[in-house]
């Protein structure tokens, strides 16, 4: 049983490094220790270049972005990570031309991990939070 606690503190802290080096501080690089090269994401197979397009997309729309990591919980393979986003707005989003706004949004990121690599990714995220944040969207309407 020791073991498999080792080796899901293990997913844990793998996921806290992607959301630290990857996700807040923009090192891409890092990419090909984090995640195998079959890595699917939403079931579709993007290889460590997925994650690292994410990014790059994402810090090229959103300045001072970080990602605060919450709860996690793992089981066997997979590690379940609740996360909250914060960034400013600089660069066109979905369409909407930077606004300048701070937004904050939450998600919650479910891995498989084997031998040490993210092979599975399932995310659920709040996009509606940040597009209501850009004014982009109306409660109402």
């Amino acid at each position: 049983m020791r073991g498999d606690a080792s080796v899901q503190d293990a997913n844990k802290a793998l996921a806290r490094y992607w959301f630290d080096e990857g996700w807040t501080r923009g090192n891409v690089g890092v990419a090909d220790r984090v995640f195998a090269p079959g890595f699917l994401l939403d079931g579709e197979p993007v290889g460590p270049e997925g994650p690292r397009r994410s990014v790059r997309r994402r810090h090229a729309a959103f300045a001072g972005l970080t990602v605060e990591v919450g709860l996690q919980i793992a089981e066997g393979p997979w590690v379940a990570t609740w996360f909250t986003t914060r960034a400013t707005h600089v660069g066109e989003f979905a369409g909407i031309a930077p606004t300048g706004r701070t937004v904050t949004s939450e998600g919650v990121q479910l891995w498989r991990v084997e031998d040490g690599l993210v092979v599975e990714d399932r995310n659920v995220f709040d996009l509606w939070k940040v597009l209501s944040q850009l004014g982009a969207t109306n409660r109402n309407g």
